[in-house]
C-alpha cells in the first residue's frame, strides 16, 4: 500500500542482527566459493573449530582440576624437634616424633569417588519417532530424533560489484513441509537474494550434507513468509503443519534452527504469550506466539514445534536491548501457523497472497502536531500516490488528500489504514474520512467512497 513503508520494513530486515532477526550475516564476501553436492558436516562448523577447541580446552582443563581437589586430601604439616635419627640406608632422617605425629593423625572416614558412575542411555522409543500422525506425547531426544532432518540450513547470495558470481550473504533456517522439496522460512531471509541454496542432512548417514540450488516461489513482506522449492528424485522427510488454536500459554515447546550455522541446534522453553502483534504492525501480518526457548542469529525460518512434533509457528524474531540499562532477555516470537497456512497455499499457487483488500494507494504518515497546523483535527495519511488501474482512481480521491478515517474509524497510519481494510473483501466498498486543501490552503472535510481492489504485495 506504500511504497515507502515497505521498504523501510525490508531495510529493517537487511539490518536484522540489529532489529532482533535470527538471520546470521556473514562477515565477509568470498569470491568464486564453490556448492559442493555432497560435503562432510563437519565443513559446517569448521569456522568455529578454534572457538570451540579454546573454550572446550579451558572448560576440560577447569572440570579436571576440579575433580582433582576432590579427590585429594592434603595432610596438614606436623612440626616437631629437630632430634636426628639412625641412619636406615634409605636416608630417612624423618624424627621418632614427627613419625609418631604422622601416625596418630585421623583417617578421613569418607572419600570421594571421582571416577564417577556407568551411565544409563534408555534407547529412544521407535514407535513413537516413527508415528506419521504425530500422537504420542514425546520428550526432547524424542523429539529431536523425529524432527531433526525436516529443518534445513539456508544460505543468502547476493550479487556484490567486483564480485563476478554471487557471493554469501547469510545464512538461516527453513522448515520442509511437503516430500517434493517446498519449504517455508521468511521473507527476510529471501530478501535481496540472488541466489538461494538448502543443505540437507543424507538420511542415511548424518555425517554427509547435500546441498541444492534453490528456487523462490513466493515471498511476502506484510507476514514475513516465504515458500522456496528444491527438487530431487528422491523424496525428503517433511515436518507436518500442526494447528496454534490449541496451543497455551505455559505449554512445553521446542525450537529447532541453524544458528551461526550450527545445523540442527534444538532449545527448549515454553509458550510465554499468545496472539502478539506482528513485527511490521501491518494490518496484514499475522500474529505471533511467544517464546521463552533460545533464539539466535540464524534461527530464522525455523520450526517452532510443540511436542507432538507438530510445527506450531515460523521463527520469526527476537527482542533485543538496544542500549542504557534495560536488558531483554528470552523474549522471542514465532509467526502462529494457523495465520501462516493460508499466506503459505497463496504463496506455493500464486506466487503472492490472494484476496487481500486494498485502496490502491501509497501514503506517508502525517503526525497529529503537523495535521492540527494545517487545521486538521486528526493525524492521518497524506496520499502521494494513486494507482490508476485500480477502482480507487475513478472515486475522486487524489493525491495530496489527507485520509483521517476508515468506516468512521479514525486511521492516523497506514498501518492503521490497513487494519481497517483488510476487515472486508476485494469488491467491498469503505467510506473515508478526507481533509482537501482549498485554494485559499484551508483543508476542508470530505467523505469518498472507494472500491476495495486486490492487492500484490511481494
Amino acid at each position: 500500500m506504500n511504497e515507502n513503508n515497505y521498504s523501510n520494513y525490508n531495510n529493517g530486515f537487511d539490518q536484522s542482527q540489529n532489529q532482533g532477526y535470527g538471520m546470521n550475516n556473514a562477515s565477509a564476501p568470498i569470491q568464486n566459493q564453490p556448492q559442493p553436492k555432497k560435503e562432510s558436516k563437519a565443513g559446517f562448523v569448521a569456522g568455529i573449530i578454534a572457538t570451540a577447541l579454546v573454550v572446550g580446552g579451558v572448560a576440560g582443563f577447569a572440570g579436571s582440576v576440579i575433580g582433582n581437589n576432590l579427590g585429594t586430601v592434603t595432610l596438614p604439616s606436623v612440626s616437631g624437634s629437630e632430634t636426628p635419627g639412625e641412619d636406615n640406608g634409605n636416608n630417612n632422617n624423618t624424627s621418632q616424633e614427627e613419625s609418631k605425629a604422622e601416625s596418630t593423625l585421623p583417617k578421613p572416614e569418607t572419600t570421594i569417588d571421582v571416577s564417577g558412575g556407568t551411565p544409563v542411555v534408555r534407547p529412544l522409543d521407535e514407535a513413537k519417532i516413527n508415528d506419521a500422525n504425530n500422537s504420542y506425547l514425546l520428550n526432547a531426544e524424542e523429539l529431536y530424533a523425529k524432527v531433526k532432518d525436516t529443518v534445513v540450513l539456508l544460505y543468502n547470495y547476493q550479487e556484490v560489484q567486483g564480485y563476478k558470481e554471487p557471493v554469501l550473504s547469510g545464512s538461516a533456517s527453513g522448515v520442509m513441509f511437503t516430500a517434493d522439496g517446498y519449504i517455508v522460512t521468511n521473507a527476510h531471509v529471501v530478501a535481496n537474494a540472488s541466489k538461494m541454496t538448502a543443505v540437507v542432512y543424507d538420511y542415511e548417514n548424518d555425517e554427509i550434507t547435500h546441498e541444492y540450488e534453490a528456487t523462490v516461489i513466493g515471498s511476502d513482506t506484510s507476514t514475513d513468509l516465504a515458500v522456496i522449492k528444491i527438487t530431487r528424485d528422491e523424496p525428503f522427510k517433511y515436518a507436518l503443519l500442526g494447528n496454534s488454536e490449541s496451543v497455551r500459554v505455559g505449554q512445553d515447546i521446542c525450537v529447532l534452527g541453524n544458528p551461526k550455522s550450527l545445523v540442527s541446534t534444538l532449545t527448549k522453553g515454553i509458550v510465554s504469550g499468545l496472539g502478539r502483534a506482528a513485527y511490521s504492525g501491518s494490518g496484514y501480518g499475522c500474529s505471533s506466539i511467544q517464546i521463552d526457548a533460545a533464539i539466535n542469529s540464524g534461527n530464522s525460518g525455523g520450526g517452532l514445534f510443540d511436542m507432538y512434533g507438530n510445527v506450531i509457528g515460523i521463527i520469526d524474531y527476537k527482542l533485543v536491548s538496544t542500549g542504557g540499562s534495560a536488558t531483554v532477555e528470552n523474549i522471542g516470537f514465532a509467526i502462529s501457523i494457523d495465520e501462516a497456512k493460508p499466506v503459505i497455499n497463496d504463496l506455493m499457487v500464486h506466487g503472492y497472497v490472494t484476496n487481500r483488500p486494498g485502496l490502491g494507494i501509497n501514503g506517508q504518515d502525517i503526525s497529529e502536531y503537523n495535521a492540527q497546523r494545517e487545521g486538521i483535527p486528526h493525524a492521518g495519511v497524506y496520499v502521494s500516490y494513486i494507482a490508476e488501474d485500480r477502482p480507487v482512481a475513478k472515486s475522486g480521491l487524489r493525491e495530496g488528500d489527507v485520509i483521517t478515517a476508515v468506516n468512521g474509524v479514525l486511521t492516523p497510519t497506514i498501518n492503521s489504514i490497513q487494519t481497517e481494510v483488510v476487515k472486508n473483501n476485494v469488491g467491498d466498498t469503505v467510506e473515508l474520512t478526507v481533509y482537501r486543501a482549498g485554494i485559499t490552503g484551508k483543508y476542508k472535510e470530505m467523505k469518498i467512497t472507494v472500491e476495495l481492489s486486490e492487492l500484490n504485495l511481494q
